[in-house]
């Protein structure tokens, strides 16, 4: 997942359509127009973040809100 993560935002910034590899479990969150939200474990403690995609002076960034379990839901 670390090596694949990047590439995808750059391909998910240049094509949303194209949508992000299923291995990254990132979806759109609903009620927050812009914020995704990945998991990576299921298990207790469970894995869970919320982030952006922002780009700043032409460069795509990740900006990661929340990072933790279920609750970084609450307030994404």
């Amino acid at each position: 997942m670390k090596n694949s993560f990047a590439p995808a935002c750059n391909a998910f910034a240049l094509n949303p359509s194209g949508g992000w590899p299923a291995s990254l479990r990132v979806k759109s969150m609903r009620g927050a127009p812009g914020i995704y939200e990945m998991t990576w474990s299921f298990a207790s403690p469970d894995g869970r973040a919320t982030f952006e995609l922002v780009t700043i002076d032409g460069v795509l960034y990740c900006r990661w809100r929340r990072v933790g379990d279920h609750g970084v839901y609450r307030n994404p």
